[in-house]
């Protein structure tokens, strides 16, 4: 593994870290659903998701 991927590891590593509640709670959401699955029904879960990996990969 070179650097450059040690380092795209590291970083997801830590996303996924950070913000497992979120990823869970969205991940229910989108399951329940299953197969009736459509645009947006999670759309609050997947917006939390989004902001918590984004405010992680800036580092706050």
């Amino acid at each position: 593994m070179d650097q450059k991927d040690r380092a795209t590891a590291s970083l997801l590593k830590r996303v996924l870290v950070s913000c497992a509640s979120q990823a869970k709670q969205y991940g229910g959401c989108v399951a329940a659903k299953v197969p009736k699955v459509e645009r947006d029904m999670c759309l609050k879960e997947f917006i939390a998701l989004k902001s918590c990996m984004q405010n992680t990969l800036r580092g706050k």
